[in-house]
Formats: structure tokens, C-alpha cells, sequence
């Protein structure tokens, strides 16, 4: 027994391997999560690239400091991305 009284109930095996999992078999708050993360990953690049170094006036309808038809678009690009990924089947490896 440990000092608290409890016993470890986790049991290794020696020749156990961990599997892979699939984006697929994922929960939805980790999908909402890579979500997210891939839109803040979007509007980074857009504060620290595009409004600074001025590529706003070559983007049509882009408005700064606003939300503007790009931000639509990378939303619903990240949207149908991870959806794909959530409905797309399960590839066996040999």
C-alpha cells in the first residue's frame, strides 16, 4: 500500500504497444478545440503579417481590424476541413 492507503491499479504489460487513433474517433470538444486552434492560428497570421506589412491592400474585401469576408472564408474553410476529417473512413494499415 502507498502512504494514502491506495492501491495503483494500473497493470503494464511488457509487450503492449499503443494504436493509433483517429481524428475521427476523437471527442467533440477536442474537434471544437483543433477548430479553434486552426482559426487562431488564422487570425495570428493576419494581425502579424498581413496588417503589418500592408498585403491588406492586394486582398480584396479585407477590411482591418474588422471581420471581413476572409474571416467568413478561413471559418468556413476550418468548418468543412474538420468535417471531412470527422466523416472520413477509417484506412487500414497492413
Amino acid at each position: 500500500m502507498t502512504s494514502s492507503g491506495l492501491r495503483c491499479a494500473f497493470v503494464v504489460k511488457e509487450d503492449a504497444e499503443m494504436g493509433t487513433v483517429s481524428f475521427r474517433q476523437l471527442p467533440l470538444i477536442a474537434k471544437v478545440a483543433v477548430g479553434i486552434a486552426f482559426y487562431n492560428a488564422w487570425v495570428s497570421f493576419e494581425e502579424f503579417v498581413i496588417d503589418r506589412v500592408g498585403l491588406w491592400r492586394y486582398m480584396p474585401y479585407y477590411r482591418v481590424g474588422e471581420a471581413c469576408v476572409w474571416d467568413l472564408a478561413v471559418a468556413l474553410l476550418v468548418i468543412v476541413g474538420l468535417w471531412r476529417l470527422s466523416w472520413q473512413r477509417e484506412e487500414r494499415r497492413v
